[in-house]
């Protein structure tokens, strides 16, 4: 009787929950014509809207980079309302979540807004989160005639999962318009789990995400967890890319004793220059460990490749190559709470990253 009550309330609980979406008007972006994936370089070559490398590719790089690069990380949808109460409904492929990162990070979504003043504001929402995941934004302005004609949004994607469909709601009376994406002469970052997004609480606070909201330049992330390893096909794959300035940011996925860090250095930057010699690239060290201070092993790694990557500038800067910079461990100032774990950032080391490659960037971009 107990199990039948339930199952009756379950029931109940689905349909009313029907009846209050029976209102809404859904767009998914598979039904626009151009390009509305902020974040995507190869637009027209990917076999999802929501995958980060082109299909050509499948075959030449390492499988578990392909089937990293399936996964959403860095790209956002742009669009515009005035709706009060905005809908997320997608699906997943992927688990959803790890023992060291949330669900709301490796599988949520993160909604933004520029406000009337022109902060961007992040969106609070509720969520459940499964195969199929749903957010519903609840938005109420003190201006609410200023909010009535629109205001801008970004929805940023789930980390590390790959999306199989999304669609987006608000009411049947309400203004809704997609923005198209804008991906011209974008930051482009080539790196490892860090960089893909490990372990930021959610989207939003992916060190590459924060740099697009405040430099308000659009990023194509490369992060592949575990597999950022200054391959060849991966550095050919970037300059196909019309960059503003190219990020490369590996070393935690190199080994000092099996990798010849020195010579990867050497022949990823020479390889960039060669089809583009004049964009700004930047070489990010190795941002060391959280336990570096009683496991002497972790120590002397991350100081053999921060050394290799250190003469391999030297070197590179020696032989005339321009518009190169070098991002320190010291400059990133990663602190014992800044980790979740041994290595990977939480939301306040995600900042931290974000802060020194602002920094820096807008040194390089004189802004």
């Amino acid at each position: 009787m107990r199990q039948l009550m339930l199952l009756c309330l379950l029931c109940t609980v689905n349909f009313v929950f029907a009846q209050e979406k029976s209102h809404l008007k859904w767009w998914n972006p598979n039904e626009s014509k151009t390009n509305v994936i902020q974040g995507q370089a190869w637009p027209n070559q990917v076999k999802s809207k929501y995958h980060r490398l082109p299909e050509k590719v499948k075959d030449k790089v390492r499988t578990p980079v392909w089937n990293l690069g399936c996964q959403s990380a860095g790209l956002s949808i742009r669009f515009e309302t005035n709706a009060q109460d905005i809908y997320v409904r997608y699906w997943l492929k992927g688990g959803i979540a790890f023992p060291h990162m949330p669900a709301t990070g490796v599988s949520g979504v993160d909604l933004f807004r520029i406000s009337e003043h022109g902060k961007r504001e992040r969106c609070w929402g509720t969520y459940s989160l499964g195969k199929k995941s749903e957010y519903h934004f609840c938005i109420e302005d003190e201006n609410a005639a200023y909010s009535a004609k629109g205001l801008k949004y970004q929805l940023f994607l789930p980390l590390y999962n790959e999306v199989d469909s999304l669609e987006i709601g608000v009411d049947t009376n309400d203004l809704f318009k997609v923005l198209p994406a804008n991906i011209k002469s974008p930051i482009v970052a080539y790196g490892t789990s860090i960089c893909q997004g490990a372990c930021a609480s959610r989207p939003g606070m992916n060190w590459g995400n924060i740099l697009q909201r405040r430099l308000n330049i659009p990023f194509i992330n490369l992060g592949f967890s575990g597999n950022g390893r200054l391959e060849p096909e991966l550095i050919s794959l970037l300059t196909e890319i019309e960059a503003k300035l190219y990020i490369l940011d590996c070393l935690p996925n190199l080994k000092p004793d099996k990798d010849d860090t020195y010579n990867l250095v050497l022949s990823a930057v020479r390889q960039i220059r060669k089809k583009r010699p004049n964009v700004p690239i930047i070489l990010t060290e190795h941002i060391g460990y959280a336990n570096w201070d009683n496991n002497r092993s972790s120590k002397e790694k991350y100081e053999k490749l921060n050394k290799a990557l250190q003469l391999a500038f030297g070197k590179l800067k020696e032989n005339g190559v321009n518009e190169l910079y070098l991002l320190s461990k010291r400059e990133l100032n990663l602190g014992i709470d800044s980790y979740v774990d041994y290595i990977h950032p939480n939301d306040y080391g995600m900042i931290q990253y974000a802060n020194a490659y602002e920094k820096l960037i807008k040194e390089i971009l004189n802004r």
